[in-house]
């Protein structure tokens, strides 16, 4: 079988990314993990959606796969 790739960097996966606040409780510690989680699923939700694959993360990158057309 024949593969197509896709390579994203993991900031692309996110929705949220422009994120850098601090939480400094656990509360909004868990939120802010709540909020970002919800973001990446969204986007692998999409990007299934479309037959990409999630193969691996590998450093900064998600590398995806579907077959080729």
């Amino acid at each position: 079988m024949k593969w197509d790739y896709k390579v994203i960097s993991v900031d692309k996966l996110f929705h949220e990314n422009g994120d850098h606040d601090i939480a400094v409780s656990k509360d909004a510690a868990s939120a802010r993990r709540t909020k970002l989680g919800d973001g990446i699923e969204s986007s692998l939700k999409k990007l299934g959606e479309e037959s990409w694959e999630l193969v691996t993360i590998a450093g900064e990158f998600g590398i995806f796969k579907k077959p080729a057309a």
